[in-house]
Parts: C-alpha cells; structure tokens; sequence
C-alpha cells in the first residue's frame, strides 16, 4: 500500500492547472490549449558514463565519457500519473518512470552499491 504523500505525489488530479511545483512549459504544440507539460525545476548531475562505440570495421570500443544527467519530475496534462525523467536530453538516452519506482530505484542503488562496498574491503570512505 502506497503512503498518503506518495498517492498525492504520483496522482496529482488531471488538469491544466499548475501543480505548486510546476515551474511551467509548453510542449511541442505552441498554439494548442492541451499541450501544457507542467515540468519541475530540472536537476543535473554530472557524472561518467560509459560510451561505446563501434570503428569502421565493427569493433566495440567502450570509454569513459563525462556527461550531465537531467532529473525533471513532469505531469501531462488530463494524467494522474506525476513521471520523472532521468537522462542526457536525448531522445534515445532518457528513462521516464514513476516517482513510486524512483523511490524503489533509490533503495535498490543504496543496497547494491553497500554490497559493492563490502566487496572492496568495506574500509572508511
């Protein structure tokens, strides 16, 4: 069973009304009324991701590549269901899920990277 917060959070009543959160923007149809995303203030992360890349005679080759991760918490509208975006902007590099399964992400990171910790000799930090 979801808590109260979450089930206000994640079902925020369809309309084209702003959330409080709602920094506001329009979607890709500037003169429609029905095209009002209510967006959050985005979040960036800076961090290293791993790049691949396949030469002229199709190799893979993985490297290292600085990148920034945006993180927007968004809402269409006439949806109950409140969404957030994690990725680099581009359309084919984004995962758009519930705040719900942020939440459970969240968890699941923390308790995957203690394990990674206690395998690296778990010493201080």
């Amino acid at each position: 069973m979801q808590p109260k917060a979450e089930d206000n959070e994640r079902q925020t009543p369809p309309t084209t009304a702003c959330p409080a959160w709602c920094i506001g923007h329009d979607a890709d149809a500037p003169d429609k009324d029905d095209d009002h995303l209510h967006e959050a203030t985005p979040a960036l992360m800076p961090c290293i991701a791993l790049e691949r890349t396949t030469d002229e005679i199709g190799t893979i080759h993985h490297h290292p590549t600085a990148t920034e991760l945006t993180l927007v918490r968004y809402q269409c509208p006439h949806d109950s269901d409140t969404w957030l975006y994690i990725g680099d902007g581009s359309r084919s590099h984004g995962l758009d899920i519930t705040l719900e399964s942020a939440r459970r992400l969240v968890k699941v990171l923390e308790q995957y990277m203690a394990v990674a910790e206690e395998g690296r000799g778990g010493g201080a930090g």
